[in-house]
């Protein structure tokens, strides 16, 4: 089944597609998506640390068609991307922002121009260093809301959830501040085990990805057991519509979700998982 496709408007037919698998070495450690503003239907993909600074291409029949290097970065420890537009161009932006023990003095955002067909060596343009306010926070859930010129971040393994914001254009030789803005609801719509361990408690309901529609009114949110979908209207903040999500759904049962994205829509969002073989399904929603 092809990545591309149109959502359903019956809201009694929210679902989960199985859309198929990637077996690729390209692709060995699946972090983050984000999906083409070059060529519909195809999405970028990137790898989690321990692996090469690269932008993996994924076609609409899940293949691997391009693996382009992005010079003079390191993967620290890169964990989600996020695509947009901005003054007629299509960028990527690329978080290196994992940090599971909370040592990094600093994180950093990476923007690249997305890359044109056959091109196999990108540069970044700019690299925004940023700290949060709050002291160091493992960050696994990076968007971009391209209408406000805001980066959103997210942080994992602490309840309730905070969502931070940096500014997009952020000069780069100056550490930024990633404020708090909001805190999210419980992520996950069913009830906890009985028992668990302290380390499945933590991340209960902990983002593992994140990313905003093009017109800056759709959220998406990722953990590894549930799919979170937020709105809201024009004018309306973030704060405001992280009260209550509009859809959130049990995933399939599938181990380590952590890659999410809208398609260049914004009508359903492409879930990857991080093992290999990294295996893909499309969440289709209603509208009301």
């Amino acid at each position: 089944m092809p990545i591309a496709g149109v959502a359903t408007d019956d809201p009694a037919r929210d679902r989960f597609d199985w859309l198929g698998a990637v077996a690729d070495p390209a692709l060995p450690e699946l972090s983050g998506l984000a999906p083409s503003r070059r060529s519909p239907g195809r999405f970028w993909a990137i790898n989690d640390s321990g692996n090469d600074a690269a932008l993996v291409a994924i076609d609409t029949d899940l293949r691997v068609a391009a693996r382009v290097a992005v010079s003079g970065a390191v993967n620290v420890d890169w964990e989600d991307l996020a695509s947009f537009e901005q003054d007629a161009r299509a960028w990527i932006l690329i978080a290196d922002t994992g940090d599971n023990f909370a040592f990094r003095t600093e994180a950093s955002l990476i923007v690249v121009p997305e890359p044109e067909p056959g091109q196999t060596r990108v540069s970044a343009a700019r690299t925004i260093r940023f700290t949060f306010e709050d002291g160091p926070r493992d960050c696994e859930a990076v968007a971009v809301d391209a209408p406000a010129h805001r980066v959103l971040l997210a942080d994992k393994g602490r309840h309730p959830v905070g969502l931070y914001e940096l500014p997009l254009d952020a000069p780069q030789d100056t550490v930024q501040t990633a404020r708090r803005i909001a805190s999210f609801p419980d992520l996950v719509p069913t009830a906890p085990p009985r028992v668990q361990t302290l380390g499945g408690s933590a991340g209960r309901g902990t983002a593992t990805a994140l990313d905003v529609s093009a017109d800056g009114l759709r959220m998406v949110v990722l953990t590894y057991l549930s799919a979170s979908l937020f709105e809201r209207a024009p004018g309306q903040t973030w704060a405001q519509a992280l009260v209550q999500p509009r859809r959130s759904q049990r995933l399939p049962r599938e181990p380590m979700f952590e890659a999410m994205a809208f398609d260049a829509t914004g009508r359903f969002a492409v879930i990857g998982s991080e093992r290999v073989p990294a295996r893909f399904y499309r969440w289709r929603w209603g509208d009301e």
